[in-house]
């Protein structure tokens, strides 16, 4: 069933995506962490639950100020199962936002792995207008939960039902709409956000009907709703549309927006993916 989105009192040290977001060490120097096998894709950790790593070593940090606004991750190697290494930094403060950067490393490769950005900022009461709308769609009660061609660990930690339709039917068009939720439930922060925004099956898939080899090379999140607007109604369901505007050279782009069941923007996100022909 499709997690109850009124579930209360979650035990947060307990639930797998934060034991796969802890960090230890100094988060003013170097932060020790280790792959998730809860979070495990194909031959790689889930890219979303890095992306979040990354936003966690920052949002730890001493002098943070504020609240994300926009994260940028560039998946520059490929993670091997075992232990690694976060280093953040502000680059840069000014009276509202604050610019960073972050890198993980594993073992002795001087080479970082993954590179990330970011930009906090200190959220004030303004004139406020959201021009995307959550579309129509059907509800997640009788729709049946994703099951993929193979078993994914990850997508054991998701609970993701196609509004409109499967999304290996193939077609003339890239666009799928789905409702997630994690497993178990959990109260929804930043970091869960910019791992629901790779939650979205390739859009290579979803074209061609069939998975082929893919990697993500480039992905950015950002954040349209505070931390007060999540706190007001931390469990909820998300809804979730993407879709590609161009595959050509080997590589494609996806484009998605994730809204809570309410009808709130919480995320808009950007990436691009390398396929093999």
């Amino acid at each position: 069933m499709m997690s109850d989105a009124t579930t209360p009192d979650i035990l947060m040290s307990t639930h797998p995506f934060d034991l796969a977001l802890v960090l230890e060490g100094d988060p003013s120097h170097e932060l020790a962490g280790h792959t998730s096998a809860d979070y495990w894709n194909a031959i790689s950790p889930f890219g979303g639950i890095t992306a979040a790593t990354m936003l966690q070593a920052m949002l730890r940090h001493p002098q943070r100020i504020g609240e994300p606004i926009s994260l940028t991750v560039n998946f520059a190697g490929a993670i091997k199962p075992g232990p690694f290494r976060v280093r953040a930094q502000a680059v840069r403060t000014g009276r509202t936002t604050q610019h960073w950067l972050a890198q993980l490393h594993q073992g002795d490769d001087p080479e970082p792995a993954v590179t990330a950005s970011a930009v906090f900022a200190l959220r004030r009461p303004t004139w406020s207008e959201v021009e995307t709308a959550l579309p129509r769609h059907a509800g997640p009660e009788g729709l049946p939960r994703y099951d993929p061609p193979r078993p994914l660990p990850f997508l054991e930690r998701y609970d993701i039902r196609y509004a409109d339709s499967h999304p290996f039917a193939g077609g003339e068009s890239s666009q799928t709409q789905c409702w997630i939720a994690d497993v178990p439930p959990r109260p929804v922060d930043a970091a869960a956000i910019v791992a629901w925004c790779d939650a979205f099956i390739p859009r290579i898939f979803v074209r061609r009907g069939q998975p082929t080899p893919i990697a993500t090379v480039t992905l950015s999140v950002y954040f349209h709703a505070g931390a007060a607007d999540l706190l007001a109604r931390p469990c909820m369901l998300g809804f979730a549309q993407a879709r590609a505007n161009a595959f050509q050279g080997g590589y494609h782009d996806q484009e998605g927006r994730v809204w809570a069941d309410d009808g709130r923007l919480l995320a808009t996100t950007h990436q691009m993916v390398w396929f093999k022909e």
